[in-house]
């Protein structure tokens, strides 16, 4: 797999690690100072292009567009970065297999952190699950969430954050299916017409245009 050059993300330690508090203080660090890095975060984006594995993992979903700006399999974690938010399709509230961390660069989204009144495994549907944290999330703001929450996040149009995950935990995620938006709303499928995808890996174009966005806003060089 190509990497980019030596960096400081060289050495952050594993996140391959049970301990959600840990995760969070080592992931912190790192999301804060990479937002701060200009000319890395620059690097990043430039080399997704020339790395065939995180151009693959570079996606068009449902909720939003992904770069993913560096992977380490080694330990547990992934680094991306997270634009173009669809929000006709924020509603739908769902899980992760995996524990992440994130960090708004800009924008903003009203957070809604879920209570499963069924337990804490497996599927669920609207009715399992009650409000129990709403957050408005601002430029600066960070968070780290475990596998087991339902979250929801209603993004603003340009709300661009670095999203750093963990190793898988489980074998699936989860949302709740009577929220999930018309395969319409879904986004087109690189081919056209093929049918709509949920998920599926970014076309140069569409990274050539993130890349833009990105720059138009001046959060890389």
């Amino acid at each position: 797999m190509l990497t980019s050059t030596a960096s400081w993300l060289d050495a952050v330690p594993s996140l391959d690690i049970g301990d959600l508090r840990r995760f969070q203080r080592v992931s912190r660090v790192m999301l804060d100072r990479l937002a701060g890095d200009r000319e890395l975060l620059t690097q990043l984006v430039n080399d997704v292009l020339h790395d065939p594995y995180r151009m693959s993992a570079s996606r068009i979903t449902l909720l939003l567009n992904r770069l993913s700006l560096y992977q380490a399999p080694d330990r547990g974690f992934e680094i991306r970065l997270n634009m173009n938010p669809r929000p006709d399709n924020q509603r739908v509230p769902h899980d992760h297999c995996y524990a992440f961390a994130t960090r708004i660069l800009t924008g903003g989204y009203v957070h809604v952190l879920r209570r499963r009144t069924d337990g804490w495994t497996g599927p669920f549907t609207g009715a399992d699950l009650e409000p129990a944290v709403v957050t408005v999330e601002r430029p600066g703001s960070a968070y780290t969430l475990g596998d087991s929450i339902v979250h929801q996040a209603v993004m603003e149009p340009h709300t661009v954050t670095l999203f750093v995950r963990g190793p898988r935990r489980k074998k699936l995620s989860h949302t709740a299916e009577e929220f999930m938006p018309p395969p319409e709303n879904w986004p087109a499928a690189a081919i056209p017409g093929d049918a709509p995808e949920v998920s599926r890996p970014c076309t140069l174009a569409e990274y050539q245009r993130m890349r833009t966005y990105l720059i138009e806003r001046d959060l890389i060089g």
